[in-house]
This record gives C-alpha cells, sequence and structure tokens, in this order.
C-alpha cells in the first residue's frame, strides 16, 4: 500500500474516533429580547418636529405673495411657474431632467442652481432626500415650485456631513426641465444619462 494512502487512511480513522468521542448537545432557543426604545429621543423627535412645524405654519402665515399647497407629506410649497397645459407627473422608474437649489429657512443659500448644475434623476432608483423623491413627484414639466421641508423631510438628524447639518429645516428650489416616461420593460438598465 503507497504511504499516501497509509496516511489518509490513518487521519480519516483519527477524525472519526475524535468526533465519535465528542459529546452531542442539543442546542436551546434562542431568545430574542425586543430593543427597548430610547423614550427620551422619541419625545425630543416629536417635539422637534411639532416647533419646525409651527415655524413652517407661521412663515406661511406671514406670506401674503404665495399660495401655499400642503403636500400630504409633511411640508408645504407655492409655485413659481405652473404648466396648465401638462398632466403628466413622474412616476417610479422615469427620467427627469431637472434643477434645485437649497437654502435654510431663513434664504441663506446652501447649494445654488450653478452649484448643482442641471441633473438627470431616475425616479425613486436614485439616494436622494425624502422630501426631494416627493417633491420631484408632484410636478410636471416645466413646472418649479419652493418647498418648505422639515428637517426629518430633509437631512435629518445626520445632515449631508458637508453645508447642511443636524435637524435643518430646508426651503427646496425645483425645476422639472423635462419628463420621460419609463418604458414598459422588464428588468430594465437604467443608464445615467
Amino acid at each position: 500500500m503507497p504511504m499516501t494512502k497509509l496516511i489518509s487512511i490513518i487521519m480519516i480513522t483519527a477524525l472519526l474516533i475524535a468526533c465519535k468521542n465528542q459529546k452531542q448537545s442539543t442546542r436551546g432557543p434562542v431568545r430574542h429580547e425586543k430593543q427597548k426604545v430610547d423614550m427620551q429621543s422619541v419625545h425630543d423627535n416629536i417635539n422637534l418636529n411639532k416647533r419646525e412645524e409651527t415655524y413652517i405654519k407661521q412663515m406661511i402665515q406671514n406670506d401674503s405673495l404665495h399660495t401655499y399647497h400642503n403636500s400630504g407629506h409633511g411640508f408645504w410649497y407655492y409655485y413659481i411657474k405652473q404648466n396648465d397645459t401638462a398632466t403628466y407627473k413622474p412616476l417610479e422608474g422615469d427620467k427627469v431632467v431637472l434643477t434645485y437649489e437649497i437654502k435654510d429657512l431663513s434664504n441663506n443659500l446652501i447649494y445654488s442652481f450653478n452649484e448643482i448644475g442641471q441633473k438627470t434623476y431616475w425616479v425613486d432608483h436614485e439616494n436622494y432626500f425624502r422630501g426631494f423623491r416627493t417633491a420631484v413627484k408632484l410636478l410636471k414639466e416645466g413646472e418649479q415650485a419652493v418647498f418648505l421641508l422639515p428637517s426629518n423631510a430633509g437631512y435629518g438628524y445626520h445632515g449631508d456631513e458637508n453645508k447642511i447639518g443636524t435637524n435643518i429645516p430646508l426651503k427646496l428650489n425645483l425645476k422639472i426641465i423635462k419628463i420621460k416616461k419609463q418604458e414598459k420593460q422588464k428588468n430594465k438598465n437604467y443608464e445615467k444619462n
């Protein structure tokens, strides 16, 4: 018998003997305890949302130049330009060419139209903040509006890790230039231009 075959037989025998000598024990059920929520944090967020909503509603009440609309998603907006001839609003998967700028509620410019430039956005397929994703779907081609967003619809607690800090309510000025409806194809790859 060749030496390598003999070594293999000895190793397999040793392994089988080692496995036989180990005691088998049954595993008990795994217990998952519910994670306790920090109630103080919950109350702080509720109070922050109320303060921001009150502030935004006061801004709206003091603004006699614009007619505001409730988005139904926790923020308000007014039109700069409406397109009464268009009827279509973007849906998931549509390709939208747009431009926007972001200010704080005191009108301090954070990101300008020029700084951001013209963008192509695939509706609900890109990682933008919640207020932006919803706002895009409220406008038709050729329309422009200003959205007053509480911080939870903007960048929230984390900010954008650049110019927007923690819990900053925002003014989003958004203009829809072009909407290209999604073609009805399965497994469509979204191109970025």
